[in-house]
Protein backbone atom coordinates (compact mmCIF):
# COMPACT_ATOMS: atom_id res chain seq x y z
CA UNK A 1 0.00 0.00 0.00
CA UNK A 2 1.39 3.42 -0.98
CA UNK A 3 2.26 6.07 1.55
CA UNK A 4 -0.72 8.15 0.46
CA UNK A 5 -3.10 5.32 1.30
CA UNK A 6 -1.32 4.62 4.58
CA UNK A 7 -1.85 8.23 5.62
CA UNK A 8 -5.52 8.11 4.67
CA UNK A 9 -6.04 4.83 6.50
CA UNK A 10 -4.35 6.18 9.62
CA UNK A 11 -6.48 9.30 9.45
CA UNK A 12 -9.60 7.19 9.17
CA UNK A 13 -8.57 5.27 12.26
CA UNK A 14 -8.06 8.54 14.04
CA UNK A 15 -11.44 9.87 13.04
CA UNK A 16 -13.30 6.66 13.78
CA UNK A 17 -11.48 6.09 17.07
CA UNK A 18 -13.01 3.94 19.74
CA UNK A 19 -15.50 5.09 22.35
CA UNK A 20 -16.41 2.82 25.29
CA UNK A 21 -20.03 3.91 25.40
CA UNK A 22 -20.53 3.25 21.70
CA UNK A 23 -18.98 -0.17 22.14
CA UNK A 24 -21.26 -1.09 24.99
CA UNK A 25 -24.26 0.36 23.16
CA UNK A 26 -23.70 -2.12 20.35
CA UNK A 27 -22.59 -5.02 22.51
CA UNK A 28 -24.58 -7.51 20.46
CA UNK A 29 -22.87 -6.47 17.23
CA UNK A 30 -19.66 -7.92 15.89
CA UNK A 31 -16.63 -5.65 16.04
CA UNK A 32 -14.88 -5.36 12.72
CA UNK A 33 -11.47 -4.46 11.42
CA UNK A 34 -11.45 -1.28 9.34
CA UNK A 35 -11.09 -3.32 6.12
CA UNK A 36 -14.08 -5.54 6.95
CA UNK A 37 -16.20 -2.54 7.86
CA UNK A 38 -15.26 -0.70 4.66
CA UNK A 39 -16.02 -3.76 2.53
CA UNK A 40 -19.41 -4.14 4.18
CA UNK A 41 -20.25 -0.45 3.65
CA UNK A 42 -19.28 -0.60 0.00
CA UNK A 43 -21.26 -3.79 -0.65
CA UNK A 44 -24.31 -2.51 1.23
CA UNK A 45 -24.34 0.76 -0.72
CA UNK A 46 -23.98 -1.08 -4.02
CA UNK A 47 -27.04 -3.22 -3.20
CA UNK A 48 -29.27 -0.25 -2.43
CA UNK A 49 -32.24 0.50 -4.71
CA UNK A 50 -30.94 4.06 -4.94
CA UNK A 51 -27.65 2.73 -6.32
CA UNK A 52 -29.48 0.67 -8.93
CA UNK A 53 -31.53 3.74 -9.85
CA UNK A 54 -28.31 5.71 -10.36
CA UNK A 55 -26.96 2.99 -12.65
CA UNK A 56 -30.20 2.93 -14.65
CA UNK A 57 -30.22 6.73 -14.93
CA UNK A 58 -26.64 6.66 -16.15
CA UNK A 59 -27.51 4.04 -18.77
CA UNK A 60 -30.34 6.30 -19.93
CA UNK A 61 -27.96 9.23 -20.28
CA UNK A 62 -25.50 7.07 -22.19
CA UNK A 63 -28.20 5.77 -24.53
CA UNK A 64 -29.38 9.30 -25.25
CA UNK A 65 -25.83 10.33 -25.97
CA UNK A 66 -25.24 7.41 -28.33
CA UNK A 67 -28.45 8.33 -30.15
CA UNK A 68 -27.23 11.91 -30.56
CA UNK A 69 -23.97 10.62 -32.04
CA UNK A 70 -25.61 8.81 -34.96
CA UNK A 71 -24.97 10.03 -38.55
CA UNK A 72 -26.94 13.13 -39.48
CA UNK A 73 -28.29 12.08 -42.86
CA UNK A 74 -29.76 8.86 -44.20
CA UNK A 75 -29.90 8.05 -47.91
CA UNK A 76 -33.24 8.46 -49.70
CA UNK A 77 -34.77 5.96 -52.09
CA UNK A 78 -36.59 7.72 -54.96
CA UNK A 79 -39.17 6.07 -57.22
CA UNK A 80 -40.90 7.94 -60.06
CA UNK A 81 -43.51 6.97 -62.60
CA UNK A 82 -44.70 9.25 -65.39
CA UNK A 83 -47.38 8.31 -67.92
CA UNK A 84 -47.47 10.70 -70.88
CA UNK A 85 -46.64 10.06 -74.55
CA UNK A 86 -44.29 7.45 -73.24
CA UNK A 87 -44.16 5.77 -69.83
CA UNK A 88 -41.17 6.83 -67.79
CA UNK A 89 -40.06 4.84 -64.78
CA UNK A 90 -36.98 5.57 -62.66
CA UNK A 91 -35.41 4.40 -59.42
CA UNK A 92 -32.65 6.24 -57.65
CA UNK A 93 -30.74 7.00 -54.48
CA UNK A 94 -29.91 10.40 -53.04
CA UNK A 95 -27.68 11.37 -50.15
CA UNK A 96 -27.18 14.68 -48.41
CA UNK A 97 -23.46 15.40 -48.18
CA UNK A 98 -21.98 16.71 -44.96
CA UNK A 99 -19.64 19.20 -46.57
CA UNK A 100 -19.59 21.55 -43.57
CA UNK A 101 -18.44 18.89 -41.04
CA UNK A 102 -21.60 18.79 -38.95
CA UNK A 103 -21.19 15.06 -38.26
CA UNK A 104 -17.66 15.50 -36.91
CA UNK A 105 -18.79 18.31 -34.64
CA UNK A 106 -21.75 16.21 -33.51
CA UNK A 107 -19.45 13.25 -32.71
CA UNK A 108 -17.21 15.50 -30.64
CA UNK A 109 -20.27 16.74 -28.78
CA UNK A 110 -21.41 13.15 -28.27
CA UNK A 111 -18.03 12.23 -26.77
CA UNK A 112 -18.32 15.08 -24.28
CA UNK A 113 -21.84 14.00 -23.40
CA UNK A 114 -20.62 10.45 -22.71
CA UNK A 115 -17.98 11.77 -20.33
CA UNK A 116 -20.56 14.03 -18.69
CA UNK A 117 -22.98 11.12 -18.18
CA UNK A 118 -20.27 8.97 -16.58
CA UNK A 119 -19.19 11.82 -14.30
CA UNK A 120 -22.78 12.46 -13.22
CA UNK A 121 -23.10 8.80 -12.26
CA UNK A 122 -19.86 8.91 -10.26
CA UNK A 123 -20.97 12.02 -8.38
CA UNK A 124 -24.38 10.52 -7.60
CA UNK A 125 -22.76 7.35 -6.23
CA UNK A 126 -20.32 9.33 -4.08
CA UNK A 127 -23.17 11.47 -2.73
CA UNK A 128 -25.07 8.30 -1.83
CA UNK A 129 -21.97 6.90 -0.11
CA UNK A 130 -21.54 10.12 1.87
CA UNK A 131 -25.19 10.02 2.98
CA UNK A 132 -24.76 6.40 4.08
CA UNK A 133 -21.63 7.15 6.11
CA UNK A 134 -23.26 10.18 7.71
CA UNK A 135 -26.26 8.04 8.68
CA UNK A 136 -23.95 5.39 10.20
CA UNK A 137 -22.09 8.04 12.20
CA UNK A 138 -25.34 9.58 13.46
CA UNK A 139 -26.67 6.13 14.43
CA UNK A 140 -23.48 5.30 16.33
CA UNK A 141 -23.57 8.60 18.22
CA UNK A 142 -27.26 8.19 19.04
CA UNK A 143 -26.57 4.72 20.46
CA UNK A 144 -23.74 6.12 22.58
CA UNK A 145 -26.02 8.87 23.94
CA UNK A 146 -28.73 6.32 24.66
CA UNK A 147 -26.33 4.06 26.52
CA UNK A 148 -25.02 6.98 28.60
CA UNK A 149 -28.56 8.02 29.50
CA UNK A 150 -29.49 4.44 30.44
CA UNK A 151 -26.44 4.09 32.65
CA UNK A 152 -27.21 7.41 34.34
CA UNK A 153 -30.85 6.46 34.91
CA UNK A 154 -29.88 3.08 36.31
CA UNK A 155 -27.24 4.58 38.57
CA UNK A 156 -29.64 7.16 39.96
CA UNK A 157 -32.40 4.57 40.43
CA UNK A 158 -30.02 2.41 42.44
CA UNK A 159 -28.99 5.49 44.42
CA UNK A 160 -32.63 6.35 45.10
CA UNK A 161 -33.24 2.83 46.42
CA UNK A 162 -30.16 3.10 48.64
CA UNK A 163 -31.28 6.53 49.90
CA UNK A 164 -34.71 5.16 50.84
CA UNK A 165 -33.14 2.34 52.84
CA UNK A 166 -30.79 4.73 54.60
CA UNK A 167 -33.68 7.14 55.22
CA UNK A 168 -35.63 4.37 56.92
CA UNK A 169 -32.56 3.66 59.01
CA UNK A 170 -32.29 7.34 59.86
CA UNK A 171 -28.94 7.89 58.14
CA UNK A 172 -30.19 10.54 55.66
CA UNK A 173 -32.83 13.21 55.77
CA UNK A 174 -35.87 14.07 53.71
CA UNK A 175 -34.02 16.70 51.68
CA UNK A 176 -31.47 14.19 50.37
CA UNK A 177 -34.25 11.77 49.45
CA UNK A 178 -36.22 14.46 47.63
CA UNK A 179 -33.16 15.65 45.68
CA UNK A 180 -32.40 12.09 44.63
CA UNK A 181 -35.95 11.47 43.42
CA UNK A 182 -35.86 14.73 41.46
CA UNK A 183 -32.63 13.62 39.82
CA UNK A 184 -34.24 10.31 38.88
CA UNK A 185 -37.08 12.21 37.24
CA UNK A 186 -34.62 14.32 35.24
CA UNK A 187 -32.78 11.17 34.22
CA UNK A 188 -36.05 9.70 32.94
CA UNK A 189 -36.59 12.79 30.80
CA UNK A 190 -33.03 12.62 29.47
CA UNK A 191 -33.49 8.93 28.69
CA UNK A 192 -36.71 9.64 26.81
CA UNK A 193 -34.95 12.31 24.74
CA UNK A 194 -32.06 9.95 24.00
CA UNK A 195 -34.52 7.23 22.94
CA UNK A 196 -36.23 9.68 20.59
CA UNK A 197 -32.91 10.65 19.03
CA UNK A 198 -31.93 6.99 18.65
CA UNK A 199 -35.25 6.26 16.93
CA UNK A 200 -34.73 9.19 14.58
CA UNK A 201 -31.20 8.01 13.75
CA UNK A 202 -32.45 4.48 13.13
CA UNK A 203 -35.20 5.81 10.83
CA UNK A 204 -32.64 7.79 8.89
CA UNK A 205 -30.41 4.73 8.61
CA UNK A 206 -33.29 2.69 7.22
CA UNK A 207 -34.10 5.43 4.74
CA UNK A 208 -30.56 5.75 3.44
CA UNK A 209 -29.14 2.23 3.77
CA UNK A 210 -32.32 0.12 3.97
CA UNK A 211 -31.22 -1.57 7.22
CA UNK A 212 -32.47 -1.14 10.82
CA UNK A 213 -28.99 -1.56 12.32
CA UNK A 214 -25.52 -1.87 10.79
CA UNK A 215 -23.87 -5.27 10.57
CA UNK A 216 -20.71 -3.89 12.18
CA UNK A 217 -19.95 -1.06 14.57
CA UNK A 218 -17.66 1.73 13.50
CA UNK A 219 -14.01 0.63 13.67
CA UNK A 220 -12.69 1.02 17.21
CA UNK A 221 -9.06 2.05 17.25
CA UNK A 222 -7.28 4.01 19.96
CA UNK A 223 -5.33 6.04 17.46
CA UNK A 224 -5.51 9.78 16.86
CA UNK A 225 -3.65 11.38 13.98
CA UNK A 226 -2.43 14.93 14.49
CA UNK A 227 -2.37 15.70 10.74
CA UNK A 228 -5.71 14.68 9.32
CA UNK A 229 -5.32 17.16 6.46
CA UNK A 230 -1.96 18.17 5.09
CA UNK A 231 -1.16 20.63 2.35
CA UNK A 232 -3.21 23.28 0.60
CA UNK A 233 -6.89 22.36 0.13
CA UNK A 234 -6.86 24.26 -3.18
CA UNK A 235 -4.87 21.40 -4.68
CA UNK A 236 -8.09 19.35 -4.48
CA UNK A 237 -10.14 21.98 -6.31
CA UNK A 238 -9.76 20.44 -9.74
CA UNK A 239 -10.79 17.00 -8.46
CA UNK A 240 -14.13 18.24 -7.09
CA UNK A 241 -17.04 16.73 -9.01
CA UNK A 242 -18.97 19.99 -9.25
CA UNK A 243 -15.95 21.73 -10.79
CA UNK A 244 -15.41 18.89 -13.24
CA UNK A 245 -19.08 18.95 -14.22
CA UNK A 246 -19.00 22.72 -14.74
CA UNK A 247 -15.89 22.40 -16.93
CA UNK A 248 -17.48 19.66 -19.01
CA UNK A 249 -20.66 21.66 -19.42
CA UNK A 250 -18.61 24.63 -20.62
CA UNK A 251 -16.75 22.44 -23.11
CA UNK A 252 -20.09 21.06 -24.26
CA UNK A 253 -21.49 24.57 -24.70
CA UNK A 254 -18.44 25.63 -26.69
CA UNK A 255 -18.82 22.57 -28.89
CA UNK A 256 -22.47 23.55 -29.28
CA UNK A 257 -21.30 26.91 -30.67
CA UNK A 258 -19.15 25.09 -33.22
CA UNK A 259 -22.05 22.85 -34.21
CA UNK A 260 -24.50 25.76 -34.42
CA UNK A 261 -22.04 27.63 -36.64
CA UNK A 262 -21.83 24.66 -38.99
CA UNK A 263 -25.61 24.34 -38.97
CA UNK A 264 -25.75 27.75 -40.67
CA UNK A 265 -24.12 26.20 -43.75
CA UNK A 266 -26.35 24.43 -46.27
CA UNK A 267 -25.42 20.90 -47.31
CA UNK A 268 -26.10 19.75 -50.87
CA UNK A 269 -27.88 16.53 -51.77
CA UNK A 270 -26.57 14.33 -54.59
CA UNK A 271 -28.75 11.76 -56.29
CA UNK A 272 -28.26 9.13 -58.97
CA UNK A 273 -31.15 7.50 -60.81
CA UNK A 274 -31.72 4.98 -63.63
CA UNK A 275 -34.84 3.92 -65.48
CA UNK A 276 -36.61 3.55 -68.76
CA UNK A 277 -38.42 6.02 -70.94
CA UNK A 278 -40.52 3.96 -73.29
CA UNK A 279 -38.13 1.41 -74.71
CA UNK A 280 -35.03 3.52 -74.03
CA UNK A 281 -32.79 3.28 -70.97
CA UNK A 282 -31.97 6.44 -69.10
CA UNK A 283 -29.85 7.58 -66.20
CA UNK A 284 -29.21 10.85 -64.55
CA UNK A 285 -27.66 12.82 -61.74
CA UNK A 286 -29.53 15.19 -59.46
CA UNK A 287 -27.90 17.89 -57.33
CA UNK A 288 -29.87 20.12 -55.00
CA UNK A 289 -28.73 22.83 -52.62
CA UNK A 290 -30.98 24.51 -50.02
CA UNK A 291 -30.97 28.28 -50.25
CA UNK A 292 -31.03 29.81 -46.80
CA UNK A 293 -32.79 33.02 -47.65
CA UNK A 294 -35.39 33.02 -44.89
CA UNK A 295 -34.16 30.66 -42.15
CA UNK A 296 -30.45 31.34 -41.67
CA UNK A 297 -30.16 29.57 -38.25
CA UNK A 298 -28.57 32.74 -36.86
CA UNK A 299 -30.80 32.80 -33.74
CA UNK A 300 -29.68 29.26 -32.86
CA UNK A 301 -26.05 30.33 -33.20
CA UNK A 302 -26.64 33.37 -31.00
CA UNK A 303 -28.37 31.17 -28.43
CA UNK A 304 -25.38 28.80 -28.40
CA UNK A 305 -23.02 31.74 -27.90
CA UNK A 306 -25.11 33.02 -24.98
CA UNK A 307 -25.19 29.57 -23.43
CA UNK A 308 -21.40 29.34 -23.73
CA UNK A 309 -20.97 32.70 -21.99
CA UNK A 310 -23.36 31.64 -19.23
CA UNK A 311 -21.51 28.35 -18.71
CA UNK A 312 -18.19 30.19 -18.52
CA UNK A 313 -19.54 32.49 -15.83
CA UNK A 314 -21.08 29.54 -14.01
CA UNK A 315 -17.72 27.76 -14.02
CA UNK A 316 -16.07 30.76 -12.37
CA UNK A 317 -18.83 30.88 -9.75
CA UNK A 318 -18.55 27.13 -9.14
CA UNK A 319 -14.80 27.37 -8.64
CA UNK A 320 -15.26 30.22 -6.18
CA UNK A 321 -17.96 28.31 -4.29
CA UNK A 322 -15.90 25.12 -4.11
CA UNK A 323 -12.81 27.04 -2.94
CA UNK A 324 -14.89 28.38 -0.07
CA UNK A 325 -16.30 24.93 0.72
CA UNK A 326 -12.87 23.30 0.66
CA UNK A 327 -11.42 25.94 2.96
CA UNK A 328 -14.41 25.65 5.27
CA UNK A 329 -14.35 21.85 5.32
CA UNK A 330 -10.61 21.77 5.99
CA UNK A 331 -10.79 24.40 8.75
CA UNK A 332 -13.78 22.70 10.38
CA UNK A 333 -12.02 19.32 10.32
CA UNK A 334 -8.87 20.79 11.86
CA UNK A 335 -10.85 22.55 14.59
CA UNK A 336 -12.98 19.52 15.40
CA UNK A 337 -9.93 17.29 15.60
CA UNK A 338 -8.24 19.74 17.97
CA UNK A 339 -11.32 19.90 20.21
CA UNK A 340 -11.63 16.10 20.26
CA UNK A 341 -7.96 15.62 21.14
CA UNK A 342 -8.19 18.15 23.96
CA UNK A 343 -11.29 16.42 25.32
CA UNK A 344 -9.52 13.06 25.27
CA UNK A 345 -6.44 14.45 27.00
CA UNK A 346 -8.26 16.46 29.68
CA UNK A 347 -11.59 14.77 30.29
CA UNK A 348 -11.37 11.12 29.26
CA UNK A 349 -8.95 10.04 32.04
CA UNK A 350 -11.15 11.66 34.69
CA UNK A 351 -14.31 10.02 33.39
CA UNK A 352 -12.84 6.53 33.44
CA UNK A 353 -12.75 6.47 37.24
CA UNK A 354 -14.96 9.37 38.28
CA UNK A 355 -18.18 7.48 39.02
CA UNK A 356 -16.58 4.92 41.33
CA UNK A 357 -14.55 7.63 43.06
CA UNK A 358 -17.57 9.88 43.60
CA UNK A 359 -19.62 7.05 45.02
CA UNK A 360 -16.85 6.02 47.42
CA UNK A 361 -16.32 9.61 48.62
CA UNK A 362 -20.07 10.07 49.11
CA UNK A 363 -20.40 6.82 51.07
CA UNK A 364 -17.54 7.93 53.30
CA UNK A 365 -19.46 11.12 54.07
CA UNK A 366 -16.90 13.44 52.52
CA UNK A 367 -19.39 14.60 49.87
CA UNK A 368 -22.95 15.74 50.42
CA UNK A 369 -25.78 14.09 48.50
CA UNK A 370 -26.51 17.35 46.71
CA UNK A 371 -22.89 17.70 45.57
CA UNK A 372 -22.81 14.02 44.62
CA UNK A 373 -25.88 14.39 42.41
CA UNK A 374 -24.44 17.51 40.85
CA UNK A 375 -21.17 15.70 40.13
CA UNK A 376 -23.05 12.82 38.49
CA UNK A 377 -24.88 15.28 36.21
CA UNK A 378 -21.60 16.94 35.31
CA UNK A 379 -20.10 13.55 34.53
CA UNK A 380 -23.00 12.76 32.19
CA UNK A 381 -22.69 16.14 30.50
CA UNK A 382 -18.98 15.53 29.98
CA UNK A 383 -19.70 12.13 28.40
CA UNK A 384 -22.34 13.60 26.13
CA UNK A 385 -19.94 16.38 25.18
CA UNK A 386 -17.36 13.78 24.20
CA UNK A 387 -19.91 11.93 22.08
CA UNK A 388 -20.91 15.17 20.37
CA UNK A 389 -17.29 16.11 19.69
CA UNK A 390 -16.52 12.68 18.27
CA UNK A 391 -19.59 12.76 16.02
CA UNK A 392 -18.77 16.29 14.82
CA UNK A 393 -15.23 15.18 13.97
CA UNK A 394 -16.45 12.16 12.02
CA UNK A 395 -19.01 14.21 10.11
CA UNK A 396 -16.35 16.85 9.34
CA UNK A 397 -14.04 14.09 8.06
CA UNK A 398 -16.70 12.75 5.68
CA UNK A 399 -17.51 16.28 4.51
CA UNK A 400 -13.86 16.96 3.73
CA UNK A 401 -13.48 13.71 1.82
CA UNK A 402 -16.63 14.42 -0.16
CA UNK A 403 -15.68 18.00 -1.05
CA UNK A 404 -12.14 17.01 -1.99
CA UNK A 405 -13.33 14.03 -4.09
CA UNK A 406 -11.43 11.49 -1.99
CA UNK A 407 -14.32 9.61 -0.37
CA UNK A 408 -14.57 6.70 -2.79
CA UNK A 409 -10.81 6.38 -3.09
CA UNK A 410 -10.41 6.44 0.71
CA UNK A 411 -13.04 3.74 1.25
CA UNK A 412 -11.54 1.50 -1.44
CA UNK A 413 -8.07 1.93 0.02
CA UNK A 414 -9.44 1.10 3.46
CA UNK A 415 -11.25 -1.99 2.15
CA UNK A 416 -8.09 -3.21 0.38
CA UNK A 417 -5.13 -2.31 2.58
Amino acid sequence: MGSRYRVRASVMLAVLCGWPLAASAAANMDPAAPSEWAQWVRQQVQRLPASRAINAEQEKWLAETRSAGQPLYNPNLNLTYEDSAEVTKTVGLSQTLDWSGKARASRNESTLRLTLAELRGQKARVDLLAQSLQALIAWDAAQARLQAAREQEQQLSELAALIRRRQQAGDVGQVDASLTLLSVGQAQQSLAAAEALATHAQTRLREVMAIPTPAYTLPQQDLVSADAVAGNPQTRLQANYDVQLAELQLALAEQGVTLADKQRNADPSLGLYVGKEGDDNLWGVDLSLPLKFFNTDKPAYQQAMADSDARRALLEKTRNDIRARLDGARDNLTQQQRRWQHWQQLTQPSLDSSDALLKRVWQQGELTTQNYLQALNQSLEARLAGIALREALQQAWIEWLQQSAQLDEWLNALANP
